[in-house]
């Protein structure tokens, strides 16, 4: 996959010692139109550091309040084991359970702050209803500045987060010459019937709903750019939803689908930087770290 990072103005440089990496979550929410597949797509301010002006799915870095125990009691018992056991370490040992609870946690807590969409439903298991989710919404800056308030409205309304619709679908960790690393596990899900997404005006600044195809064309005219991942994971979703013939089939099928952790590399030929990816065939012969799969 050769291509420069396309929030990049110039080439990289290797750092001498690389940012640490952070565990992080994305949420892929996604609705059918008719036989098509739909995405959303938030665009990054273009005044951030980490992936300004691009468009991806929302999401962000764990934070300490999203694997605490009481927070961790808001994701039902039943979830807990079908939630946590296939997230590895990238030792490709296990993670402990309050952190593979916490990155679903940071999943819906990222998808309520970003978009307004909440991933929850009631204490007897029925849905949140749209006005409820209108009346929440209120919140999100203060979440925004603290993330432990998301336990707060959680507690306030007695909802439980509805993790066991997140079907864990990739892993990706940014290549070691950016200066904010992120561990990164991403997520899909279809979108609560009843809810609509709208930015939070802060770090997100728009949002469509677009078809993967329309993604594609998009990019290619120059008016939406994507990080690697989110183009891989965009080029994934259009072949598994095309060949399980639709959304609720492909989550269904796709559940227990193998997640191996991607760690791209790179090299510079010139000013042009070339982002290679495991299934390159040149990605064994470039130097840099790889990761163990589990």
């Amino acid at each position: 996959m050769g291509s420069r990072p396309a929030n990049r103005p110039g080439p990289v440089t290797e750092a001498a010692s690389p940012a640490p990496v952070r565990a992080a979550a994305t949420v892929v929410l996604l609705r059918e139109s008719g036989a098509r597949l739909e995405v959303l797509l938030t665009r990054r301010s273009a005044q951030l550091a980490f992936m300004g002006d691009l468009w991806v799915f929302p999401g962000g870095r764990l934070d300490a309040a999203d694997r605490a125990p009481e927070t961790l009691a808001r994701v039902p018992d039943e979830d807990r084991a079908a939630c946590g056991c296939r997230l590895h370490a990238l030792t490709g040992e296990p993670l402990d359970e309050a952190t593979a609870l916490g990155l679903f946690v940071a999943g819906c807590r990222e998808t309520f702050e970003e978009c307004g969409v909440l991933l929850a439903r009631r204490a007897d298991g029925s849905a949140c209803d749209a006005a409820l989710v209108d009346q929440l919404r209120r919140h999100r800056a203060r979440i925004a500045a603290d993330g432990a308030a998301f336990l707060d409205v959680l507690r306030e309304e007695d909802l439980y987060l509805d993790t066991s619709r997140l079907v864990y679908w990739a892993h990706w960790i940014t290549p070691s010459f950016e200066p904010k690393r992120f561990d990164t596990r991403f997520f899909a899900v279809e979108v609560p019937a009843g809810q609509e997404a709208s930015v939070d005006r802060t770090e997100t600044t728009e949002h469509a709903w677009v078809t993967v195809d329309e993604a594609f064309a998009r990019f290619a005219a120059g008016t939406m750019k994507f990080a690697p991942p989110t183009l891989a994971t965009l080029q994934d979703l259009r072949a598994c939803h095309g060949r399980h013939g639709g959304l609720a089939r492909m989550l269904a099928a796709e559940r227990d689908r193998a997640v191996p952790p991607i760690l791209p590399k790179w090299f510079e030929q010139g000013e042009q930087v070339t982002v290679v990816l495991p299934w390159d065939p040149e990605y064994s012969s470039v130097p840099g770290e790889t990761v163990r799969s589990a």
